[in-house]
């Protein structure tokens, strides 16, 4: 029988207040500098709403209580009518536009559900496919990209099938699940079944909470957001890598994102057989507006006597013929938040009339050496320019690299990265010339440093405080960095110094991106 702990419980608030502690005090600092601006603040700080809803939800208490909820959650374990308490569900967005539940489960109930993940997994690891990389300890999705890359740089041609289920999560049948986990190969308890189920039956709270909600029993869909799922999610597409490694197709799958490649057509239709079939048997629809289907990868404008195609997407990175780049929907979120850095600096205040005339005293324009330092920061992390370039031109540390380009430290296309960096530099000039002509038409006419300044001498425009000290405000560079993660990652490996390497981190969650 497992039972949890408290140290476990205790970690697990931690890290929820930790978490909470940080965005107070990003705001915080936000609404500091939006007050230098006098730009409004955006709003009060304040904890999650539904830490109201049910004491079970707010870690301060539960960190408080904590020896006395974990003697009773083990008791009903031991007593085998352990329930968990019904979780608060919430809507969170899609990068395709549409929108995902995610159940909120009371943090002790988290515990639970994640104690059981680590015991099933850690039974079952030789069991599942070295190709399937979702929510694994031992795997991440830079593996998944290396491995990728390594096969995509041939010349050879290759038919590739691309595929996605629609509502995966939410449409995994129950019976599917519960005849996996009865096949004698795969190891688990009774008790940790009966946890199982109590998970797959707990309710979702929509719209007002009911801490009494009755139990589910639809037999389908796993509850997002609870680590039960993330085993459960791979468990369910175990038949699929499977026949997929029986018939010796090339292939990675990511949760429902699966890429299938090999140089023989028979065998990817036959593969593509295996995912229609099966995913009738896991309940889960093949998502026709996101699959291809199979194509022919070919360099750009080869004829071909099929569909050709000379990029191929998977997860974060989109992939050519010897290159590895970022996938358009992750460029289009990138330029999204550092468009919205620019004009939040450099426009928002002047716009709204609200503008602080001292912040363009010389000499150099506060606001703008803010913007550069926030872009630094979602682009670099704590790095500053300068240790950057010392980085590309000397030693490499081992660490975990700071950043949103952390998350793709194998990205090597360089005609992309440049293409973004030369984005970047044309919104902060047009937005620099937008900010001059506003404030001249408050008769403010002598600006400081770097208006003036046009094309390379505003990207590596350099300034100085009142006191002589220099100020580096070099427009920041993807390409830069991302040469850096690359030497980094070739000298100590992608898992070691990229992120998104976590169980339950990279989905990829750059929806803070």
């Amino acid at each position: 029988m497992f039972r949890i702990t408290v140290a476990a419980l205790e970690t697990e608030c931690a890290k929820l207040i930790r978490k909470q502690e940080q965005y107070m005090r990003r705001m915080r600092d936000d609404d500091v500098r939006r007050l230098r601006r006098t730009v409004p603040g955006k709003a009060a700080l304040q904890r999650p709403a539904y830490w109201t809803l049910d004491s079970g939800f707010n870690p301060y208490h539960v960190r408080a209580h904590a020896p006395a909820i974990v003697r009773a959650v083990n008791l009903a374990l031991v007593n085998k009518d352990y329930r968990p308490r019904p979780p608060y569900a919430h809507t969170v967005p899609k990068p395709d536009g549409g929108k995902r539940i995610v159940s909120v489960f009371q943090i002790v109930d988290a515990v639970v559900s994640k104690t059981i993940y680590y015991s099933l997994l850690g039974k079952n690891a030789a069991l599942m496919s070295a190709r399937s990389y979702a929510y694994r300890p031992d795997l991440s999705t830079h593996d998944a990209i290396q491995y990728v890359s390594s096969e995509f740089g041939t010349d050879d041609r290759i038919y590739v099938a691309e595929y996605d289920f629609s509502d995966y999560f939410g449409s995994i049948s129950h019976d599917h699940v519960w005849d996996l986990l009865s096949r004698e190969f795969l190891l688990s308890t009774p008790a940790e079944r009966q946890v199982i189920k109590a998970f797959l039956q707990a309710p979702l709270q929509h719209g007002a909470y009911d801490p009494q909600a009755q139990e589910m029993r639809s037999g389908r869909g796993l509850p997002q957001g609870t680590s039960i799922s993330l085993f459960l999610a791979n468990l369910a597409a175990w038949d699929v890598d499977r026949q997929l490694e029986r018939m010796g197709v090339s292939f990675v799958r990511y949760a429902d994102d699966t890429l299938i490649w090999s140089r023989r057509y028979e065998e990817i239709s036959q593969a593509a057989n295996i995912l229609h079939r099966e995913s009738k048997q896991i309940g889960a629809k093949i998502n026709l507006k996101k699959s291809h289907g199979i194509r022919l990868f070919v360099p750009t404008g080869e004829p071909t006597e099929m569909t050709p195609t000379s990029e191929v997407n998977f997860v974060g990175y989109r992939f050519s013929r010897g290159r590895i780049g970022l996938r358009d929907e992750v460029v289009v979120r990138m330029k999204s938040r550092m468009q919205y850095l620019v004009w939040s600096n450099l426009l928002e205040a002047l716009q709204a009339m609200t503008f602080n005339p001292g912040r363009v005293k010389d000499p150099i324009d506060r606001d703008y050496q803010v913007m550069i330092m926030q872009l630094r920061r979602y682009l670099y992390g704590n790095l500053t320019e300068e240790r950057v370039r010392e980085f590309q031109r000397g030693a490499i540390r081992r660490m975990r690299y700071p950043g949103v380009m952390s998350y793709f430290p194998l990205v090597d296309d360089e005609e992309q990265l440049r293409a973004i960096d030369g984005w970047l530099s044309s919104i902060v000039a047009q937005a620099l010339k937008r900010r001059a002509d506003l404030l001249r038409s408050l008769g403010i006419r002598s600006l400081p440093t770097p208006h003036g300044l046009r094309g390379d001498a505003l990207v590596r425009a350099q300034g100085s405080t009142s006191a002589g000290v220099p100020v580096d405000l070099t427009i920041p560079s993807v390409s830069r960095f991302a040469s850096v993660l690359r030497k980094a990652a070739n000298m100590y490996g992608a898992n070691v110094v990229g992120r998104g390497t976590g169980v339950e981190e990279y989905q990829y969650q750059i929806s803070g991106m």
